[in-house]
C-alpha cells in the first residue's frame, strides 16, 4: 500500500497510536458485523503491535511495518463486504474522537477513508 504525505508526526505519538488501536479493536471485536472477521486472530498482543506499526509507518511515511494488508484482505474477500468497511470507518472515526484530540482524529479519519477506499476497489473491483 502506498504511502500519502506525513499527517502529523511530531503530533501523534506512538503509545497514543498504540492506546488508539488497542480501543478501536476491542471495540470492532465485539461489533456484530465485524467481531467474526477478527475471531480468527489468536495472537492480539502481537496484532496490536503489527496494526499500530503499519499506523506508524503510514503517518510518517516510513516505519517498521512490513506487511501486505491488500493482499490479506484480497484473501478474505469472499468474507467481506463494503457494509463492513463502512462500519469499521464508523467504529474508527468514534474512537479517534473519543481518544484522540480533534485535530488528531480528524486526519486519522481522513487518512483511514483513503486507505479504505483504496482497498475497497483492490477488493471488489
Amino acid at each position: 500500500m502506498t504511502q500519502s504525505a506525513p499527517l502529523h508526526p511530531a503530533q501523534i505519538r506512538h503509545p497514543d497510536l498504540a492506546r488508539l488501536v488497542e480501543h478501536f479493536y476491542d471495540r470492532a471485536r465485539q461489533d456484530a458485523l465485524l467481531a467474526p472477521v477478527f475471531a480468527r486472530i489468536t495472537d492480539w498482543p502481537h496484532h496490536f503491535r503489527a496494526l499500530t506499526a503499519f499506523w506508524v509507518t503510514q503517518l510518517r511515511g516510513r516505519g517498521l511495518y512490513r506487511g501486505a494488508p491488500i493482499a490479506v484482505h484480497r484473501a478474505m474477500k469472499d468474507e467481506l463486504t463494503p457494509a463492513m468497511f463502512e462500519r469499521w470507518l464508523a467504529l474508527w472515526d468514534a474512537s479517534t474522537a473519543q481518544v484522540m484530540g480533534p485535530d488528531d482524529a480528524a486526519a486519522l479519519q481522513a487518512h483511514a477513508r483513503r486507505i479504505g477506499a483504496v482497498m475497497q476497489k483492490a477488493i471488489f473491483e
